[in-house]
Order: C-alpha cells, then sequence, then structure tokens
C-alpha cells in the first residue's frame, strides 16, 4: 500500500471540497456536480488497495459533512464512490495512455449515477428510475468540469506530525450507540422523541450549530407525505381527503427519525480526533484545510487555493457548548428505561 500520508491528503481535499459544494443550490434530486470526485482523478497513479481505501475515506467523510452518516443515504454515497473508483481504475488500467482524464472522469461518473440510482430506487421505489437519464445526461458536463479542474488544482503538501489524540469518553460513545439504536429500532413515538432530543443534545455538546428550519421543513414533509395515505382513527377531513392518527403518528416518528439521525451524524464528528493513522491524519489535515479556507478571503476560488497553499494552525480551536454530562446521563437512562417497558408492556 502506498504512502497514508499521500492518501490522507487527498481524503481530506475531497471533504473540503464536499463542504463548499454543499453551498452550490441542487436544481435535481440526487444531483451534485461531484467536486469531491477530483482528487480521485488526481489519484489514478496510486495501487487498486490504496485507491479503493480513498474511495471509501472519501464515501464516508461526505456523509459525515453532509450530516447523513446514520441514515440509508450513506450507504449509497459509501457504494456509489466505491463503484466510480472501481470503474475509473479499471479504464485507466484497461486503456492506459490511451484515453485522457476527461474520459475516465466521464465512466466514473456515469457509474456514480447509475449505482445511485439503482440503490435508491431499492429504497425509495422503481419511480426513482425515472431521474437516471438526467443524471447521465447531467454528468457529462460535470464529469468534464471535474476533469479539468482536476488538472488545475494542487494536491496539498501539509507534512502532519503525529499525535496522540485524546481518547473520547467512552460514556458519550455509549449514549451515541443507545440513542442510535434506540431510535432506529423501535415504533415507540415517545422513545422516537427522547432519542431525538438526546441526539440534539450530544449535537448541541459536540458544538455544532442546530438550524432548526431545516429540520422543521423535512418534518413537515414527512407528515404531508404520510397523511395522504389514511391509517387509523379519522380525526378530520380535508377537502375529503381523511386524515387519521395512525398517518399523522407515522408522519412524525419518520421525520423525528430523520433528523435525530442527522443530529446523531452532525455529533459524530467529535469523537473523530486528529491523531495516529489514516483517518487521523485525514481529520487532521480537513481541520487545517478547514480552518485556512474560513480565515482566507476572496472568491470560493481564491479562498480553496489560499487554502491548499497556507500552512494553517495544526490546533484550531473549535468552540463546543458546555452541555452538563449528568444531562446526557440522564437521558441516556431514560431512553433505556423506556426500551425496556417498550419491549415488556408493548
Amino acid at each position: 500500500m502506498q504512502s497514508q500520508d499521500r492518501i490522507s491528503r487527498l481524503a481530506a481535499l475531497s471533504l473540503l471540497l464536499s463542504a463548499i459544494e454543499l453551498f452550490i443550490p441542487r436544481f435535481v434530486p440526487f444531483f451534485r456536480i461531484g467536486l469531491a470526485n477530483i482528487p480521485l482523478l488526481m489519484a489514478l497513479n496510486l495501487d487498486l488497495q490504496s485507491y479503493l481505501q480513498l474511495a471509501l475515506l472519501k464515501g464516508i467523510g461526505t456523509s459525515l459533512i453532509s450530516g447523513n452518516l446514520f441514515s440509508v443515504f450513506a450507504l449509497i454515497s459509501i457504494l456509489q464512490s466505491l463503484c466510480s473508483a472501481l470503474c475509473m481504475k479499471a479504464v485507466k488500467t484497461i486503456f492506459r495512455e490511451q484515453i485522457s482524464v476527461y474520459g475516465i472522469s466521464v465512466a466514473g461518473a456515469a457509474a456514480s449515477s447509475i449505482t445511485q440510482i439503482t440503490l435508491a430506487a431499492l429504497y425509495a421505489g422503481q419511480g426513482t428510475l425515472t431521474f437516471l437519464p438526467i443524471l447521465l445526461g447531467l454528468s457529462l458536463p460535470s464529469s468534464i468540469i471535474t476533469a479539468h479542474l482536476s488538472r488545475k488544482i494542487p494536491e496539498p503538501s501539509y507534512s502532519l506530525i503525529e499525535q496522540e489524540s485524546e481518547k473520547p469518553s467512552t460514556s458519550l460513545i455509549a449514549l451515541l450507540v443507545v440513542t442510535g439504536c434506540a431510535m432506529m429500532m423501535t415504533e415507540n413515538i415517545i422513545l422516537i422523541l427522547l432519542s431525538c432530543i438526546a441526539a440534539f443534545t450530544l449535537q448541541k455538546r459536540a458544538g455544532r450549530k442546530i438550524l432548526l428550519k431545516p429540520h422543521a421543513l423535512m418534518l413537515l414533509f414527512m407528515l404531508l407525505s404520510s397523511v395522504i395515505t389514511p391509517h387509523g382513527k379519522v380525526i378530520t377531513t380535508i377537502f375529503s381527503l381523511p386524515i387519521t392518527d395512525g398517518a399523522i403518528i407515522n408522519g412524525l416518528a419518520k421525520g423525528l427519525k430523520l433528523s435525530g439521525g442527522i443530529a446523531l451524524s452532525q455529533a459524530f464528528s467529535v469523537f473523530i480526533k486528529p491523531g495516529k493513522g489514516i483517518i487521523g491524519k485525514t481529520v487532521a489535515t480537513f481541520t487545517m484545510l478547514l480552518t485556512a479556507y474560513r480565515s482566507s478571503t476572496g472568491s470560493i476560488w481564491q479562498r480553496f487555493l489560499t487554502a491548499l497553499k497556507t500552512n494553517p494552525p495544526s490546533n484550531p480551536s473549535k468552540t463546543a457548548i458546555n452541555v452538563p454530562i449528568f444531562t446526557l446521563y440522564g437521558i441516556s437512562a431514560i431512553i433505556i428505561a423506556f426500551c425496556i417497558a417498550d419491549c415488556v408492556f408493548f
């Protein structure tokens, strides 16, 4: 396996590009330009094991940044990244110098789109397949853009000194696991609500900003999606559509689970500390790049290039909210108690 330093630098670059792309509006469902794929195009000379490791780090990292790590979207992102990487590596190996980075990028983008829509269709229904022709059409110009940028963007060249990182609190990790399991495995609305509160508490303790508007819109969308399918006792009727208690509870449960999963994804980042190993180096490099990007001025492109060329402080501070630990313990105890009660009495 080739140098872990280079893999971690390229993975960190992929995470930075993914973070920047979050600010670009998405006009078509499931579609993004794919800036995070640029490091994969820059690393085609890596051996297969190292290349797939980079793709895996990219898939997991981008899911973490977008707040989807504890959701089905993370699995789609990871498999999509691996399939795209395998396709690009295969094309490069077969055609060698007979194909340019543009052709490799187009092939990888097509594989990514096909994988993404196929997996999404398994989860959301066959109707999702109607987006495939659109995505394939959009992937052509976007893959050309990413290929062009891969020839313009320099690799980060930070030399990181391995350092011991503070071990995360075992109790907090346990609470994260308990909260996630309770949220995903139960249909009890009270337990889901408590788990969601715990998830947001963890997110706040991690120093991640809580944006209520997206969560409110997501909850409203899930409610509207559920009430059109009546289930349970009819509460009222709106335009001849019966509004049932079961449909409302089902929509609330789905919305709270989705919001809680996103909050857990945000909170999870605090447990990944810069330190030894490829993951620690990736986190450290990404933190340095992001700090340099945020502290620079100019256009997005100018700030991005500045971040790659500037050696920022190695220990950027991160503001965390001081949520008393006993609050988390209390919520954890309540969740466990409700889990037991849910299994025994319901």
